[in-house]
């Protein structure tokens, strides 16, 4: 039998009114100095609508004690109990060490020791050759009246002249031992700039990995709070899930920070031919360092060091030296010889036992020339298709330079660049901090939000990896522009700033400022300004673009 309509009516209503009992029944506790409406004015204005405020379950407990207990974990320094290092090495030695033993410069050195060889080969044709031969001709007695001739000679040449071919091929040939000693200059260069872009990538990273666990740190330090006000029924429960989620959040790029410092450190030590497991301990810290050499003398230092344009340079000279070796053919070949011949009929070839024989040693003195006066336009094409040759490597010559001054400009631009975003992030990062010291004073006041204290925490983490990043782009703009002009600086400055100290960006601006205040009270305005975005600069840009148009 059925219900009536109003019966079930009746009945959801109780069910909906017993099961949301629970939550409307609790209240929000009111002290005797604080009235309701305070109390609710205190309240997150994002919760305002939705009042669900009570004491907190084992559960809920157990679980934000245990994200704090996981966060704890997380920023504690990994212990190196037990771990064996097997070296220390700041930014130099590591690039010292890598350019002793790194298999790709013995290459180098391998390929540059051949074409030293080559050179010493093409030499020894300039000399006279010496040959030696010797034979037993057995005749028919019945045809000859002799049955065995036994003759030996020596036999020495001399090319007396090649059409130029000889000087020529020696020539090429030394300019290629040139060329691969510039090759193996410049597998140095890019092995230097590689290890010191990995070693930066691994400050970059350990700091990263500070500023993740200074990250979590907070985030943790504000789950207690906010899980301290749920506890009291002054905050809502979403002001601990948040927290809850910001600090696994945090915990994951703390977790990817750190897998980054070990790629980085195998990765060095593979690039310093080191066991990729081993334990070394890479030392230095990001640190910024003037940098004052004009643009103008790095384009100057490029031209006259950077391996790839004296290549270029040597190629168009060998391609000429080939012109030379096809036009040999239009030349005549003089040969000259000694030839000393000592015959007989035994075996040491010393004479014959018959007056009728013929003498017993001959010594004969020649030269021969040979010339090709026609062969079909051979070596008339041979020699068009190496002057074609020449022009080429000419025109790639031409290049080359300005592809490497395109390269210096485009670093140094960076490095001004990189100088420019650490001061407007040291900016930022003090600002953020500040802003981050008020918001949290304000939520523990219970006058500011939850949202407020994980917004400043987010840009100060921002703020934090601006400024890491800038240093270490500004650091590897340096290396990448001492790459570009050819020059090797394996610490990338004479100062042992990076390696040793780490003098920051504070120091250098304080001493700017010192700088600039003693100009002013001396009157002498040239030392103002002095950044690296100089109106000498400018002018040299100027001058510089005129002249490609």
């Amino acid at each position: 039998m059925r219900c009536p309509r109003w019966q079930q009516l009746l009945i959801l209503f109780v069910l909906s009114v017993i099961f949301a009992a629970p939550v409307s029944a609790e209240t929000v506790p009111v002290s005797d100095d604080m009235t309701q409406s305070e109390d609710m004015k205190e309240l997150d204005e994002g919760a305002m609508d939705i009042q669900i405020q009570r004491e907190a379950s084992p559960e809920e407990r157990s679980a934000v004690e245990k994200e704090i207990k996981n966060a704890a974990e997380a920023v504690k320094p990994e212990s190196t109990a037990g771990i064996l290092f097997s070296g220390k090495y700041n930014l130099k030695d590591a690039v010292l060490k890598a350019l002793k033993d790194n298999p790709s410069i013995e290459a180098a050195r391998r390929g540059a020791t051949s074409a030293e060889e080559s050179r010493k080969s093409a030499r020894g044709a300039f000399g006279p050759a010496l040959n030696t031969s010797y034979s037993a001709t057995h005749t028919d007695p019945k045809q000859f009246g002799s049955h065995t001739n036994y003759q030996w000679n020596v036999e020495v040449t001399q090319q007396i002249f090649t059409g130029f071919r000889l000087l020529a091929t020696y020539n090429s040939a030394a300019l290629t031992a040139l060329s691969q000693d510039l090759a193996l200059s410049q597998a140095e260069l890019n092995l230097i700039l590689l290890v010191q872009q990995n070693f930066i990538n691994l400050l970059t990273a350990r700091e990263n990995v500070e500023s993740a666990k200074d990250s979590v740190e907070r985030l943790a330090s504000q789950l207690k709070v906010a899980q301290a006000f749920y506890d009291v029924g002054l905050k809502p429960r979403i002001d601990v899930l948040r927290a809850e989620a910001q600090l696994s959040e945090a915990e994951n790029t703390l977790i990817s920070a750190q897998n980054t410092v070990v790629i980085q450190e195998a990765r060095l030590n593979t690039l310093l031919n080191l066991p990729v497991n081993a334990h070394i301990n890479y030392v230095g810290e990001l640190a910024y360092f003037p940098f004052d050499q004009p643009l103008e003398v790095s384009l100057d230092t490029a031209a006259h060091y950077r391996p790839d344009i004296l290549i270029a340079r040597k190629s168009t000279e060998i391609s000429q030296e080939n012109v030379t070796i096809a036009a040999s053919e239009f030349y005549p070949q003089v040969t000259g010889n000694i030839k000393w011949t000592k015959n007989g009929d035994s075996i040491e070839a010393n004479g014959y036992d018959s007056s009728s024989g013929p003498d017993r040693s001959v010594t004969q003195f020649g030269a021969q020339a040979t010339w090709s006066l026609f062969s079909w336009g051979t070596t008339y094409f041979a020699t068009t298709s190496a002057q074609q040759t020449v022009l080429s490597n000419k025109a790639t010559e031409a290049n080359t330079w300005q592809e490497a001054a395109f390269e210096v400009k485009s670093r140094y631009l960076n490095i001004i660049n990189a100088a420019k975003r650490i001061k407007v992030a040291e900016k930022t990062l003090a600002a953020a901090e500040e802003a981050y010291r008020m918001a949290v004073a304000r939520y523990q006041a219970q006058v500011g939000t939850n949202t407020d204290v994980l917004d400043a925490q987010a840009d100060l983490s921002s703020a934090e990896a601006s400024l890491i990043t800038a240093r270490g782009d500004y650091m590897i703009s340096v290396a990448s522009l001492y790459n570009a002009t050819g020059s090797k600086v394996p610490g990338l400055t004479t100062s042992n700033a990076i390696n040793e100290t780490g003098k920051g960006l504070e120091a250098d601006i304080a001493s700017d400022i010192k700088k600039d205040e003693a100009a002013e009270r001396s009157g002498d305005t040239s030392a103002l300004d002095q950044s690296l975005d100089t109106e000498k600069d400018r002018q040299l840009e100027n001058k510089l673009e005129q002249e490609s148009n």
